[in-house]
């Protein structure tokens, strides 16, 4: 396996800019003569799509918050043709994440690994694509993928919805693509990634108010959380911290996490509940050590995305960096603190209700002060304490 991914980089076709390039050039000209509309993300249009019975989204990127920030879009989607089947194109990453969507009725992977693999899946996939679908839509707000893009095109989908540009960027391969939006955003710094999303199919009056994530759990992820919980019955409160995360520049220092668990801890009789995934050993160590010996404390490892949801639905507060697992929490009622530093929070941090997050005003993560983050949990536990 780590063979096949390590080869992957040398094969394919668009992590090479100069073949990229040349692909792109070459297919530029069977397109010559190809009409097409193009619109601003902002104006409106009165184009009738006729009869919808078969969407397809491509959203193959492998970051679980770039796909959560996409579930409005979905639900959009389902809202404007309800009785429409909605096909969506993910990574595995991604994969547990919207299996269980409840606006999605059929996940397309793709697996770059298992095509080199199995050449046979591969075909399978273009099988898949190919299912007569009436609109292909590829919503972006950070990068433009022709991957993408070419995915949506082999669909021959007879409403083909991507971009034009985006933040004055033009897309090489909009051509790809018979309804083209302009996505720019550089004048609106502030603008959630669910609005942004939503920016792609907003132009054909397709639009939610709803933008709250969804993570479905079942009774089984109860059944777990409850066992996971059940020997805490002598604590007044669960808190929950994440001190990990994928990108170094995200992580607020563990020995951080370590000093607001102590304290919430001896406060509020509280039991510390660590998450973590499988690049996260280095601060969870970190954190496990400070704690170690000082307050009680549980740590749920690499485990499904629907018992982790049901987890944070059992707990009191979840505290998090700005990574994957946040917004995971933020699908959950459960009041949630974010803690950013170089991200900006207006674009990612969760929108759901009883959501909060701290920005360091330097862009310094570790710029945050540990009294800063306490005295906010501190007065949400105690809020919540006075409502229940």
């Amino acid at each position: 396996m780590k063979s096949i991914e390590k080869l992957l980089p040398k094969i394919d076709p668009f992590r090479n800019k100069r073949v990229k390039n040349f692909l792109v050039k070459f297919l530029r000209q069977f397109f010559k003569n190809q009409t097409f509309v193009r619109i601003d993300k902002s104006e409106k249009t009165n184009i009738d799509f006729g009869e919808i019975k078969k969407i397809l989204i491509v959203r193959q990127h492998n970051q679980l918050g770039d796909m959560l920030c996409a579930v409005p879009l979905f639900r959009a989607l389902r809202q404007k043709f309800p009785n429409a089947k909605i096909t969506l194109v993910t990574s595995p990453v991604n994969y547990e994440v919207v299996k269980d969507n409840p606006f999605i009725d059929e996940i397309l992977n793709f697996d770059k690994v298992k095509f080199l693999k199995s050449p046979s899946s591969f075909f399978k996939f273009i099988k898949g694509i190919k299912a007569g679908f009436d609109i292909a839509i590829v919503p972006v707000t950070v990068s433009i993928s022709t991957t993408s893009n070419l995915i949506a095109y082999i669909s021959k989908a007879r409403i083909r919805i991507g971009p034009a540009s985006l933040n004055g960027k033009e897309n090489p391969t909009a051509f790809l693509f018979n309804y083209q939006v302009e996505l720019d955003w550089r004048n609106e710094e502030r603008k959630h990634q669910t609005k942004r999303n939503l920016d792609i199919v907003r132009p054909f009056g397709i639009d939610t108010e709803d933008l709250s994530y969804v993570i479905p759990y079942f009774d089984e992820d109860r059944e777990f959380a409850i066992n996971f919980l059940s020997g805490a019955k002598d604590f007044n409160v669960f808190i929950g911290y994440h001190p990990g995360a994928g990108k170094v520049k995200n992580r607020w220092d563990a020995g951080n996490f370590a000093e607001v668990a102590i304290k919430l801890a001896e406060k509020f009789n509280a039991l510390t509940l660590i998450t973590a995934g499988p690049m996260d050993d280095e601060p969870v160590e970190r954190m496990r050590k400070q704690i170690d010996g000082k307050i009680e404390y549980l740590i749920l490892r690499n485990e499904k995305i629907s018992r982790i949801v049901s987890v944070i639905e059992s707990i009191d507060l979840f505290i998090t960096n700005d990574t994957g697992i946040m917004h995971v929490a933020g699908a959950t009622k459960t009041p949630v603190i974010s803690l950013f530093g170089p991200t900006n929070p207006y674009q990612w941090s969760p929108l759901n209700e009883n959501k909060f997050f701290i920005w360091s005003e330097t862009g310094d993560i570790n710029d945050i002060k540990v009294d800063g983050v306490y005295e906010l949990a501190v007065k949400i536990l105690s809020q919540k304490a006075g409502r229940d």
